[in-house]
């Protein structure tokens, strides 16, 4: 008789823990379900205004100088300017910027201006360089003001 006392007392203590992780897992649940209704939906995303702004501080002092570096270096090196209906094209001079250059200056501006759309056009027989920036809409005038493009 002993015997059905502790099976008794076990099976209440597994129903007891059973019991807790339900409660446990209903209550992640439930902040699981509060968190994601508070993110912004596709909908509201395309029905707010959208802004452009670069984050500061996704690069370090040491990255920074360098992304400075290459900035003043495609800048001087930009011969050409075209509108594209979602952005603008760069024809970079082959002397002064290098397809290693770009690449790296791409590498910082995606992460401090992630919302970018970034392409290359290397043309053939050592044709021009070609950086093409796009974005959503409304990232036209953000380039022009950024890249001094008039």
């Amino acid at each position: 008789m002993a015997a059905q006392p502790f099976k008794i007392k076990v099976s209440l203590v597994l129903i007891a823990v059973a019991l807790l992780l339900v409660i446990a897992g209903l209550r992640v649940w439930k902040r699981e379900t509060n968190a994601a209704s508070t993110l912004p939906t596709k909908e509201t995303m395309m029905n707010e205004p959208s802004g452009f702004y670069c984050d500061a501080k996704a690069l370090n002092r040491s990255e920074r100088d360098h992304y400075d570096q290459l900035t003043s270096k495609l800048a001087e090196g930009r011969v050409e300017t075209k509108e594209l209906p979602d952005g603008y094209a760069f024809r970079l001079q082959n002397e002064r910027v290098s397809l290693s250059d770009l690449a790296e200056w791409i590498s910082f501006e995606r992460r401090c201006c992630p919302f970018f759309e970034f392409e290359i056009e290397v043309q053939r027989n050592n044709g021009p360089l070609w950086l093409k920036l796009r974005g959503a809409d409304g990232i036209k005038p953000f380039i022009r003001s950024e890249f001094n493009v008039t």
